[in-house]
C-alpha cells in the first residue's frame, strides 16, 4: 500500500489557507465547503480523503465516477458531478449524484429533469455559466442564461440550488476575479428576481481558490492540491 499520509498534510495546509483568507475578507469560514475532485485518482486516495474528514467527492466522468462508486459504497460521503455531462448519461447521473454542478445548457436542463421524473425524484443541480467566454470552457454565456433562466427554473423535477464557473486558464489574477466577481453579481441578481433560496456559488479550483474565497464562492471544487503529492499552486 502506498503511505498516502500525503494527502492529510495537503488538506490541513488547504483548510489552513481557506480559513486564513476567509477571515481576512470578514468571511466564516464554516460557510465555505470543498469538494475534493478525485478525477485520475484511484479509489484508495477517496477512502483516504473521506477518512480524514472529507465528506464531499467531485468527479468529472460518469463512467469513472460510476466504477469508484460502486467501490466505495460504504463511504459516508456525497458524490458530486462537476464536469461536463453528456446527455447520453443522464440516466445515470441522476441515480448517482448528490449535486450535479455542470448543467450547461437548456436542452441539458430538460434531459436531467425528464429522468428524475421517470425515477420519482427531484435532482438537484447547479447551472454552469461561461463568463470567459473561452471555446474551450461549457457553460451559458451570459445573455443566453437571462433569456433562459425561466425555462430551466420552470423544470418541475429540479432543484436549482445556485450557479458554478470555471475561471479563465491564466495567471492574470485580475481576470480571474473579474470572471468569479460577475458570476457572484449573477447570482444575487437571480436571488432576487426568482425571489428563491439559492444557496451555492461553486467556483475555485487548486490555482485560484483564494481568489474566490474573496469573491463570495462557498463550494470549492480543488483536485490537484488535495490529491498530488508535493503540489504547488502558483501565487
Amino acid at each position: 500500500m502506498n503511505d498516502l499520509s500525503f494527502i492529510a498534510e495537503n488538506w490541513k495546509r488547504v483548510q489552513e489557507r481557506i480559513i486564513k483568507k476567509a477571515e481576512e475578507c470578514g468571511r466564516d469560514p464554516s460557510e465555505i465547503s470543498v469538494v475534493a475532485v478525485a478525477k485520475g485518482y484511484p479509489p484508495e486516495y477517496i477512502r483516504e480523503a473521506v477518512k480524514i474528514g472529507i465528506n464531499k467527492i467531485g468527479e468529472n466522468r460518469v463512467q469513472e465516477a460510476e466504477k469508484k462508486i460502486s467501490l466505495l459504497s460504504d463511504l459516508p460521503c456525497e458524490w458530486h458531478m462537476v464536469g461536463h455531462l453528456q446527455r447520453n448519461k443522464v440516466k445515470k447521473a441522476v441515480k448517482m449524484f448528490f449535486l450535479i454542478h455542470s448543467v450547461d445548457s437548456l436542452d441539458l436542463a430538460e434531459e436531467i429533469n425528464k429522468h428524475a421524473g421517470k425515477e420519482g425524484k427531484k435532482v438537484d443541480i447547479l447551472l454552469q455559466l461561461n463568463l470567459s467566454k473561452e471555446p474551450t470552457k461549457h457553460g451559458f454565456k451570459e445573455e443566453e442564461f437571462w433569456r433562459t433562466y425561466e425555462k430551466i427554473f420552470a423544470l418541475k423535477n429540479l432543484n436549482i440550488k445556485g450557479l458554478m464557473t470555471i475561471g479563465p486558464l491564466t495567471q492574470d489574477k485580475d481576470a480571474i476575479r473579474e470572471v468569479f466577481r460577475k458570476l457572484y453579481n449573477i447570482w444575487k441578481k437571480l436571488i432576487e428576481l426568482t425571489k428563491l433560496d439559492l444557496p451555492y456559488l461553486s467556483m475555485g479550483m487548486s490555482e485560484d481558490f483564494e481568489i474566490a474565497i474573496e469573491e463570495g464562492s462557498n463550494i470549492l471544487r480543488l483536485g490537484r492540491i488535495i490529491f498530488q503529492k508535493d503540489f504547488e499552486v502558483r501565487r
